[in-house]
């Protein structure tokens, strides 16, 4: 019977005995005294008694480190780079008592300073990361970020993310276009600086050693070597840098498109004038300039020629035409008959006029007789394929040559000349003819 009913003591159970009813509540069970501390979390009593005054050290003056100063240089050793964290943290735990150890990192597990790590405090030590060898900034990047390297300072959200690749994206493309405008635009000034000097240029350029001029100048009035239809000197040699071969065949089918698109390159030797490199010409001097020119026998006579001298741009000072016995010249083709000097079945010399010096252009400016363009032009069917089709070559000082004087032969009317302006592929380019 209870206590309630009886009103007598009931006895009560040894101290040691365990409740044996599992339904009943712990209450008057005894059980065993826990753990004050998770396991591997133990700390020492010193350690406790900081922890429980650790943020009770405060200042007014903001962050101990914000005014640190870091000197641009080398990366640090790691010894170094050590060195300079102790000092860091020891200035920013203050006046905290501290439990010092070698190793900063243990450093600052053991006086629990990463809690002083706020915004400020984590800029200036980014500051000082700079000079860090990388397996430094490794491991600090991971202290700092919580475990994970990839947010060194602290972590960012996916949307942070994704903003921060979009800025990054319009910054670099916003880059691009600025360097590729500064580029165009100093390439328009530089051309237009080249073009308004070549206009407002009041001196012109000297380019006597780039023009054809000739070995020999006679003076007006001099006297002949026997008699006034006899010119004085020998045999003609040609002069090398100054021989060129027609191999540039000039194609163009007939038709309203624009003439760029009608030109054709690979034309047949069947379908020009005259066979691929078989035209050789070189430049003489003989009361005036003088161009010569060799080819396969009969082509003289079945051949219209037409010879330029022309400036560095192209700009024609005198054009001649000859046209063969048996040949025809096509219809408007400009320039003026030529006057032959000499003649043969094989080899031709026509005169033409090669300024010497520097001549004034009628259209304003001045310019140099530079190069002499020749070719075979062909007469073409006004109703056939082809609106033009000639065979052409340019005879020019080499760029980088010393300075080439035009050579010069000599005779009268009736004499045999002996044209050899040497070899090439196809063997000797020799030809003879009479002077007219």
């Amino acid at each position: 019977m209870s206590e309630d009913e009886t009103g007598e003591d009931t006895p009560q159970e040894p101290s040691g005995a365990t409740n044996s009813d599992p339904l009943q509540p712990p209450e008057s069970q005894d059980l065993p005294e826990r753990a004050s501390t998770e396991p591997g979390l133990k700390v020492s009593s010193s350690l406790r008694e900081r922890r429980a005054t650790f943020f009770r050290i405060r200042s007014d003056t903001g962050s101990p480190v914000e005014d640190l100063e870091i000197e641009p240089g080398r990366r640090w050793t790691e010894s170094e780079a050590n060195r300079q964290i102790r000092t860091f943290l020891i200035r920013l735990a203050g006046d905290r008592k501290l439990t010092h150890r070698s190793d900063p990192v243990e450093l600052v597990r053991e006086n629990d300073l990463m809690l002083l790590f706020g915004p400020e405090e984590e800029e200036a030590f980014a500051r000082l990361a700079l000079r860090f060898p990388d397996e430094t900034v490794a491991v600090w990047a991971t202290l700092l970020s919580g475990g994970d390297r990839s947010e060194a300072f602290g972590p960012r959200s996916r949307a942070e993310r994704r903003d921060e690749a979009v800025i990054a994206h319009a910054l670099r493309l916003g880059m691009r276009k600025r360097i590729a405008s500064t580029i165009l635009l100093v390439g328009l000034l530089g051309g237009g600086v080249v073009f308004g000097r070549t206009l407002l240029e009041s001196d012109p350029v000297d380019r006597v050693d780039r023009s054809l001029r000739f070995a020999v100048v006679e003076e007006p009035g001099a006297e002949t070597e026997t008699d006034e239809d006899r010119i004085a000197g020998g045999q003609p040699v040609a002069e090398p840098v100054l021989v060129a071969v027609a191999d540039r065949p000039v194609a163009v089918l007939r038709g309203d498109a624009p003439i760029a698109e009608r030109i054709i390159v690979g034309v047949p030797d069947s379908a020009l004038p005259i066979r691929r490199g078989s035209l050789s010409a070189t430049v003489f001097e003989h009361a005036g300039g003088q161009v010569a020119l060799v080819g396969p026998e009969g082509w003289v006579e079945s051949s219209c020629v037409r010879v330029s001298v022309v400036t560095d741009r192209l700009r024609p000072l005198d054009t001649v035409i000859y046209e063969g016995p048996g040949a025809t010249c096509p219809a408007g083709l400009a320039g003026r008959m030529a006057e032959v000097t000499c003649i043969g079945d094989a080899g031709l010399i026509l005169a033409i006029r090669i300024p010497q010096g520097e001549v004034s252009l009628v259209e304003g400016g001045t310019g140099w007789a530079e190069a002499v363009r020749f070719g075979v032009e062909e007469a073409v069917n006004p109703a056939g394929r082809w609106e033009t089709l000639a065979l052409r070559g340019t005879i020019s000082v080499p760029l980088g040559a010393d300075a080439v004087a035009v050579p010069r032969f000599g005779g009268g009317s009736g004499d045999e000349l002996t044209l050899d302006l040497g070899t090439d592929a196809s063997g000797q380019r020799t030809a003879t003819c009479t002077i007219i």
